[in-house]
């Protein structure tokens, strides 16, 4: 009996764990890269809908380089304090009316929500 009260709360406990990590993992869009163009406009460079551990253990290149190119949007950014502010590697939502359709697209970011200043 002890036994199965012991496996029943390992059980427990291990689902608990997995329920913790399954939350660390959350998905959304990450700053892979600044680079300002030789216009002189600061642009973002955006890989979607992958988790915070995909950014920090794959290259851009990865990204650019997979069977869909459509992963990476540079948003080009017009607040310069905003510019200088943003991070590699922080999670981010822009909002922007219309993409080119370059490859790699590129858009201009008329908002951008920054998810990681909350955390």
């Amino acid at each position: 009996m002890r036994k199965i009260h012991s496996a029943i709360a390992l059980l427990l406990l291990s689902s608990y764990m997995a329920g913790c990590n399954q939350a660390k993992m959350e998905t959304g869009d990450f700053i892979f890269d600044k680079q300002i163009n030789q216009d002189k406009t600061p642009m973002i460079v955006v890989v979607q809908n992958i988790s915070r551990n995909d950014a920090s253990n794959h290259s851009l290149s990865d990204y650019l380089n997979n069977d869909d190119p459509n992963d990476v949007i540079y948003y080009h950014i017009t607040d310069a304090d905003l510019y200088e502010d943003l991070e590699i590697g922080e999670r981010v939502t822009v909002t922007a009316p219309h993409i080119l359709l370059s490859s790699p697209l590129q858009a201009m970011a008329i908002e951008v929500v920054r998810h990681d200043l909350a955390e």
